[in-house]
């Protein structure tokens, strides 16, 4: 028979603890245990298939299957035979996919398949163990399996934690035995596996508490014959040497072909000591002299090289490695062709591979000291998972020679990832290339079909040097000051105060590469008071192949010709001056030289000064010497940013001569060039094309093929997917040393700059470039992006640039020519003033509003009205907004897809920096009738994704609207899917200090292309989807210790939502929807994760409208987030303020708190945009708070109003507001089991802040024996009773009845105390709702139903029945038992309640989260729909009439009349 699917498990997060990949030709499933459930996903897409109930209580340890498949004939059906345990626990089952058929009529009447299957399971036999099960393994070859696979008798051995064996015999009527045949060594086992041997043995490798790895066998004849109990067993090896327990042990297979000795066996283990250990067990002959060993006071063996001689097991231990940052739970071999392969799991949430290979290296052992025939050496980390522990894994050997990989956490997520024989990540669907210069000459040398534009000129260098870059920072305008001090009377002291031109101009001497003229003019000021208008003129030269920089006299007759030589100099890096040439290095750059004119001695001293290799100012100093003159002439020079401004008239310069080539005679020119050539930067035109410049200004295309033939030539490491192709595109003089490029957003238009500001255009179609446009100076940023709407001068592109020390940008307008040939730029470009100081590093042009933005170096926004924009003067930023990303970069600004409303424009932008966050603004735009512009700018989300701190870009997928980030983790290129929550790509590419581009593939799939240098190779991984699948996203790495749901919060299409907060101890929050759903997926999803908290999550409050969510941690961290909805995202979050620590060093604990809005309407004179807030608050030293907290859009305040102290001697654990009519009162539990009122004694609540004196409880009452642990406080029908129900460390519940009177100071109070209403702590009571009133001995009763749960894993529900009192007297309450449930989540801390049309859910949080449905039947009573029976304490309900109920719940009260003798 078919067990009923439990309609709540659609809806269970909890750790994987079982995988196991199966094979159902021609498709492969994935099985996943989840706690007691078992889900079935399609191992090819992810897509969750079936999901079976298979214990009620006990969690999944383990599943196998059969290798053997069996076929049917005519339903398509593939079934394999099944084990699946737990604990003490083991079931039998059948795993079969069938092909469904348009009808089964048709099926077996030839009627063709549609071609989709499903899969489906059927659990039949259960038993129980008196022993905890480790591992179960079948016969490699059943018999009879394929006759008669439904009748299999004897087919499975399991091993216990005692190392006992046992047969699994399966008899006639599904009935199942588990026989005990033999033993091996006494001992506690954690870990153990099994396989059968060539000979009809059955190995067992075990590892035991103790640190032991212990080989022994048995005849697997055993198995089914009639000896007596055990059968002989042998033990052939004792290995010790692992430091701590051993957690996982795996046999590998016998080793055959090359790398290996042939026959070989070996068994990998891990331990608690973080090792990985290989050992030999080759040799299966007896060891009946291996000795027991003399353990020490801890229990583990720790044995010196000495003993292991003695043992003769010195050379088994073949290899070690220190794995994991923590302990190691599992391994697993994968065998390649050359080469076996070791995967490792553990305690860090990552997963590791391992080469193991011959020791050339004389590596000794960790703990003999001995040479290792074999090391392993470290392959990849693969860290998919958050928190603490991959509990599962499974690996999986495909057709093709790869291996998938599945791993389960405690997280809730199940990933699966493709490794083979290359050392990387590599599957279908990856591409990974690796090219030199020299491999790009050889492709070139061979084809010798090339379309070349090309430019003469002289022969150029491979590298820019601190000389060359020097002087192409010279140009422009600069503030000269000199002071001049004379030692002579005949030449005055004095200062000159001025201005310093270098001026570029055509090459007159072709001996020098480079010249500028230089010119000053100003104010001679003397000792003497006396002024004097001075002029000098200087000739500046720069010759490449000496890598020189000279100055030249200029002629007397005319001031613009060189005449003879000054002086020359050769700057040096003042880090290091053994290398010059270190460009990188660079800070201050010292020169000096030396000129004799006549009798006196010029000794000429330069420095200057660079940042991020950009010329900031430089100072020259002169030292003269002779019998005419003897004076210190010293100058600073910085730049002159006032005359800088108006630039543009100048910024278009003529474009140099071009002129075509053969290839032939370009490949003849390149062959003997190309190999010193190098890679710099690279532009991404699509997934599968690029192009790159080089440092001797070349343009390479490269294009990814199918296979390595249609590139002629093969790199030196080509993966799965295709090869590179290579194109030369154009060779010009202005690309060498530092030409980079860009692609415009939302077409594939490039934009490459030289070096001297000729800005290139690259044409696709036509594969050519061309220069377009030439600035006055280099050029130092560039952005393009595509229009949606054409200009009327045919401009569809839209393009923006900076030069090298102007504080202006230029916009240009560019389209297609009349031919539609080439691109042309409009003949004078805008012109945006950008404010001091700001090196733009990000751009975005808003189409639709007419705003320009731009981000900066500092992490500053400038906002420009582009509606101003001219070609005269420039335009200034109409706001600037500071520290939008802290003080790094902002590196990247990028459109929300959305449309805009009317009048008042509204846009929703982002923007991503290198301070590790991303963020979302609310951009808003409007011009009033006088056409005045005014902006505002609004933060929204602001998160920080769990990679970085360089966030490099950002882009939304077109088919998805995913949002995908990409940046550097250390020396990692990563790329994050955030709306996924998933890492989808990781590459070590050495780091962010280096050339590189990303493009991402936009097809929903998650792919994309990166292309990198690393040690002057061109890298190239190309990847069609992720790194990893993600079938199913899971939640918290760690324990749930809080939740709260929100407010029904309503969208602005009329749809209704709710959102679940939760925090762990990751000390993550995760901000979940939750939507429950027909189909098998589950309800939960992740929209938001917060990582604020350095210390676990404590407790979560929304506020009553669901715009504030505050959160409360330990170490007294206390933040106040804001929530809204961002389009795409789902909502965005903003940490708006945080409350300040109460102590100096922050040790305190917050145990609660309790939130109190003030309201508005109370009289308070304030906008509706400022809310204020009373925040009760309880630490750990005994001691409560209460804050006044103020939000408003300017300003956010905490003001601490009240204080106190309990005791000194016991936490305080839980607060809660009442509100009676007479006061308001706090109400605290506490670690000594007491109930305590603190009265705030206030006629107006709102002015709770003007109070100074200290709070004291006033009234205290004993509820529990020990620590309570939750509380849950209503205000019931009847005037000032409030009912609280408290959950217990003593796992007792406490029902307590407060009702306060008109005059009296002390509450009336009646409390109730359930001992054993849970067989652990109480960590969670929640408030369900009010049931319908009923009478009883025409007595009216009032009916509240509450919902506990605790660390035994049930979830109880109890009706408290309150009557309605005479004469205003208290008369006690009665409680019941009306539902109790297993729930799958162990350690249950929090719950939490909603009521909606369909009844009200209750969601269960602790190490994992559960969903479950409350429905109400009868007339009142509530019950756990889809649970498993239970035990209902006289309040168990069914269908029956409601007369029957009325009479089942009075008896129900009759266990509890003992009880009511505990009121008073």
């Amino acid at each position: 028979m078919f067990r009923t699917r439990d309609v709540s498990i659609n809806d269970v997060v909890n750790p994987v603890t079982a995988l196991a990949v199966v094979e159902l030709s021609p498709y492969a499933v994935l099985l996943a245990g989840e706690g007691p459930y078992v889900k079935i996903f399609d191992h090819g897409t992810g897509q969750l298939l079936a999901v079976e109930r298979v214990f009620e209580t006990q969690a999944i340890h383990g599943i196998i299957t059969t290798k053997q498949t069996f076929r049917g004939d005519h339903l398509e059906i593939s079934m394999r035979l099944i084990y699946i345990w737990g604990g003490r626990w083991l079931r039998k089952g059948r795993l079969y996919r069938r092909q469904r058929a348009r009808s089964f009529l048709g099926a077996w009447a030839g009627v063709p398949i549609d071609g989709s299957f499903h899969v489906q399971i059927y659990m039949d036999t259960e038993i129980q163990l008196n022993d905890w099960i480790l591992e179960v393994r079948f016969e490699p070859l059943l018999k009879d399996f394929a006759q008669d696979p439904w009748h299999q008798t004897s087919n499975a051995v399991l091993v216990t934690a005692h190392n006992d064996a046992r047969a699994l015999l399966s008899l006639q009527g599904g009935c199942m035995l588990g026989i005990s045949i033999t033993h091996g060594p006494r001992c506690i086992l954690y870990t153990a596996c099994i396989d059968w041997t060539e000979d009809g043995r059955i190995l067992v490798a075990a590892g035991t508490a103790f640190g032991e790895v212990l080989v022994w066998s048995f005849a697997d004849s055993a198995l089914v014959s009639d000896n007596t109990f055990p059968a002989p067993s042998q033990l052939h090896y004792r290995f010790t040497g692992h430091e701590g327990s051993v957690f996982g042990i795996r046999i590998s297979p016998r080793l055959q072909g090359s790398g290996f000795e042939d026959g070989k066996r070996w068994i990998a283990s891990c331990s608690d000591d973080r090792t990985i250990r290989v050992w030999d067990v080759s040799n299966l002959e007896a060891h009946d002299d291996v000795p027991e060993t003399d353990r020490k006071g801890t229990g583990i063996f720790i044995p010196t090289f000495e003993d292991e001689k003695k043992s003769g097991l010195s050379n088994k231990c073949i290899a070690t490695v220190m794995g994991h940052m923590s302990r190691i739970w599992d391994v697993h071999f994968a065998r390649f062709k050359d080469r076996l392969v070791i995967l490792s799991i553990g305690e860090d949430s990552t997963a590791q591979t391992w080469q193991l290979v011959e020791n050339i290296s004389s590596q000794k052992s960790l703990q003999s000291g001995q040479t290792s025939s074999y090391q392993l050496i470290h392959w990849q980390t693969h860290a998919y998972h958050s928190g603490k522990n991959i509990w599962a894994s499974a690996v999986f050997r495909k057709e093709d020679g790869t291996y998938s990989v599945c791993t389960g956490a405690a997280d809730g997520r199940t990933v699966s990832y493709t490794i083979h024989q290359a050392h990387e990540i590599c599957g279908e669907d990856i591409s990974a290339n690796e090219w030199t210069m020299a491999d790009v000459a050889t492709q070139f040398n061979e084809t010798k079909t090339l379309s070349v534009l090309d430019i003469t000129g002289p022969a150029t260098i491979t590298k820019e040097t601190l000389c060359q870059r020097i002087f192409g920072e010279l140009p422009g305008v600069w503030i000269i000051k000199r002071n001049i001090k004379s030692a002579l009377a005949t030449y005055p002291s004095g200062t000159f105060v001025g201005e310093a031109r270098f001026e570029g101009r055509p090459q007159i001497d072709r001996e020098h590469d480079e010249e500028y003229l230089y010119t000053e003019i100003g104010t001679y000021t003397s000792d003497q008071g006396l002024d004097f208008a001075a002029t000098r003129q200087y000739v500046y030269r720069y010759q490449r192949e000496s890598d020189t920089m000279s100055v030249w006299f200029v002629k007397a007759d005319n001031h613009s010709t060189a005449d003879y030589l000054f002086h020359e100099l050769r700057p040096e890096s003042e880090s290091d001056s053994r290398n010059g040439q270190d460009l990188e290095n660079a800070s201050v750059v010292r020169a000096s030289s030396y000129h004799l004119c006549n009798e006196d001695h010029y000794t000429p001293s330069y420095e200057f000064y660079l940042k991020d290799l950009h010329l900031c100012d430089w100072k020259l100093s002169y030292h003269v010497k002779g019998p005419q003159k003897d004076y210190i002439a010293e100058a600073s020079y910085g730049r002159n940013t006032a005359n800088n401004d108006h630039e543009p008239a100048n910024s278009e310069m003529p474009i140099p001569a071009t002129r075509q080539v053969k290839g032939s005679e370009v490949c003849d020119r390149m062959e003997y060039r190309i190999e010193e050539d190098s890679f710099k930067s690279y532009v991404l035109m699509s997934h599968s094309s690029f192009l790159t410049t080089t440092a001797q200004g070349r343009v390479l295309s490269g294009s990814l093929v199918s296979s390595v033939a249609e590139a002629d030539v093969a790199p030196r490491n080509v993966a799965s997917m295709g090869a590179l192709k290579w194109d030369l595109v154009g060779h010009f003089d202005a690309l060498t040393s530092s030409g980079f490029g860009t692609r415009a957003v939302g077409s594939n238009l490039v934009l490459i700059s030289g070096n001297d500001g000729t800005v290139f255009t690259y044409n696709d179609l036509a594969q050519s470039i061309r220069p377009t446009a030439r600035l006055s100076r280099k050029v130092a940023f560039l952005y393009a992006q595509r229009l949606q709407t054409q200009l009327a001068d045919a401009a569809n592109h839209i393009v923006l640039a900076t030069c090298l020390g102007l504080p202006v940008a230029y916009v240009y307008r560019t389209g297609l020519n009349s031919t539609g040939s080439e691109y042309e730029f409009q003949s004078r470009p805008f012109v945006l003033a950008v404010p001091e100081p700001f090196v733009v590093t990000s751009a975005c042009y808003i189409e639709g509003i007419n705003v320009w933005l731009l981000g900066s170096r500092n992490g500053a926004l400038a906002v420009y009205d582009a509606s101003k924009l001219s070609t005269g003067t420039a335009t200034k930023a109409s706001s600037v907004l500071q520290d939008v990303h802290g003080q790094d970069a902002v590196t990247c600004i990028v459109l929300l897809p959305e449309q805009m409303e009317r009048h008042v424009y509204t846009r929703h932008m982002l923007t991503s920096g290198r301070d590790g966050h991303y963020a979302v603004h609310i951009l808003t735009t409007n011009r009033d009738t006088s056409r005045k512009f005014k902006i505002t700018l609004r933060t929204v989300h602001r998160p920080m994704p769990p990679f970085g701190p360089n966030i490099e870009g950002a882009s939304f997928d077109e088919q998805t609207h995913d949002l995908l980030l990409w940046g550097f983790r250390s020396k990692e290129f990563v790329v994050w899917n955030a709306s996924k929550d998933i890492e989808t790509m990781t590459i070590k590419c050495g780091g962010a200090h280096r050339n590189w581009c990303y493009y991402p593939r936009n097809d929903g799939s998650d792919g994309g292309t990166f292309v990198w240098t690393k040690a002057s190779v061109c890298h190239v991984r190309s990847q069609r989807r992720a790194s990893h699948r993600v079938f199913q996203a899971g939640g918290h790495g760690r324990e749930i210790k809080a939740m709260d749901l929100s407010p029904v919060l309503q969208g602005t299409d009329g749809s209704k939502t709710q959102y679940i907060a939760t925090g762990a101890e990751d000390t993550a929050i995760r901000i979940w929807s939750h939507h429950p759903q027909d189909s098998l997926e589950t309800g939960f999803k992740c929209l938001q994760s917060l990582t604020k908290h350095t210390t676990g999550i404590q407790q979560l409050r929304w506020s009553t409208d669901g715009g504030l969510l505050f959160s409360a941690a330990g170490r007294e961290e206390f933040f106040v987030w804001r929530i809204q909805p961002v389009p795409y995202l789902g909502i965005g979050v903003m940490c708006e303020a945080t409350c300040p620590a109460v102590t100096e060093g922050g040790d305190l604990r917050i145990m609660d708190m309790a939130l109190k809005e003030i309201d508005a309407a109370q009289g308070r004179t304030q906008p509706r945009t400022k809310r204020e807030y009373f925040i009760s608050i309880v630490y750990s030293d005994s001691s409560i708070r209460i804050f006044h907290y103020s939000s408003s859009p300017r300003r956010k305040t905490f003001t601490l109003s009240q204080s106190g102290v309990y005791n000194n001697i016991h936490c305080l654990t839980q607060i809660a507001n009442l509100h009676p009519d007479i006061d308001t009162f706090l109400c605290t539990a506490s670690s000594d089991g007491h109930l305590a009122l603190w009265p705030l004694n206030t006629e107006n609540n709102d002015k709770l802040e003007e109070r100074s004196e200290q709070l004291r409880w006033s009234y205290r009452v004993p509820v529990h024996q020990s620590s309570i642990k939750s509380l849950s406080a209503i205000k019931t029908e009847i005037h000032n009773q409030f009912l609280i129900a408290t959950g217990g460390d003593d796992g007792a519940l406490g029902i307590t009845l407060f009702e306060f009177g008109s005059f009296s100071d002390e509450p009336e109070c009646a409390r109730l105390l359930i001992p054993k209403a849970h067989a652990a702590a109480i960590n969670s009571v929640v408030y369900v709702g009010k049931g319908v009133p009923r009478k009883s001995n025409n007595e009216e009763w009032y009916r509240h139903v509450f919902v506990s749960s605790g660390s035994d894993q049930r979830v109880k529900t109890w009706v408290v029945k309150v009557p309605k009192p005479h004469d205003r007297k208290v008369k006690g309450v009665y409680p019941f038992v009306m539902r109790d449930r297993y729930t799958s989540v162990a350690d249950v801390a929090a719950m939490a309640t909603a009521t909606t049309e369909d009844g009200t859910e209750v969601f269960v949080a602790g190490v994992g989260m559960e969903h479950f449905k409350l429905e109400e039947q009868g007339q009142a009573n509530l019950v756990l729909e889809g649970g498993s029976k239970g035990k209902d304490r006289g309040g168990g309900v069914g269908r029956e009439s409601a007369a029957a109920k009325q009479a089942e719940d009075e008896r129900a009260l009759a266990p509890l009349h003992d009880i009511r003798s505990l009121f008073y």
